[in-house]
Formats: structure tokens, sequence, C-alpha cells
């Protein structure tokens, strides 16, 4: 018979995120989470369904554009910062601009 609950590290292992994860998505209202009794430090007990529901809720960029885009971003800086070095640089040397 499969356990109607979960302990915070096997809903940990089940997310795939550490159980200080766990801790603040049930802090912040993102997974349900029940007491086994009304008292500060009882254990939190987790259900399937609802560490199902809370993966669901979460949005996920993909990785590659996100990664490919802020590639872009950080070569155009540079190309920005070398044609500013570049322009201070002939104007330094009193070399005219180049086109």
């Amino acid at each position: 018979m499969e356990k109607m609950t979960l302990t915070r590290k096997e809903a940990a292992e089940l997310l795939g995120i550490s159980t200080a994860t766990v801790t603040q998505w049930v802090l912040e209202g993102r997974l349900k989470a029940y007491r086994v009794s009304d008292r500060p430090k009882s254990p939190y007990l987790f259900t399937r369904e609802d560490c199902q529901a809370a993966l669901l809720a979460v949005e996920v960029e993909p990785t590659r554009q996100r990664d490919k885009e802020r590639k872009v971003e950080a070569e155009d800086a540079f190309t920005r910062r070398q044609k500013e070095v570049n322009r201070k640089l002939r104007k330094m040397l009193n070399m005219p601009e180049k086109e």
C-alpha cells in the first residue's frame, strides 16, 4: 500500500529541490503542508498530489533560450565597451575616427 503522506525530505526528493526550499515554498504558500498537531515544532507532512500541484504551478523558462539571450546581451555589452575604448584610444593618439 502506498504511503498517504510524505516527510519534508521525501517531498524534497520528489520535487527535486532541497529541504530548505520545501520549507520556503510552504512559507510562501506555494506548497500545501499539514502538521500532525498544532504545536509549532510539529513536522510538516505533504501529499504527493500537493507536491505535483506545486510543480505544475511553477513557471519554467527554457534554459537554452535564456542562456542564449544572456550570451547575446553580454556580447552586445562587450562590443559597445570595445568600441568606446577604441574611440577613446584613437582620440588619445590623435588618430582619425574609423568609419
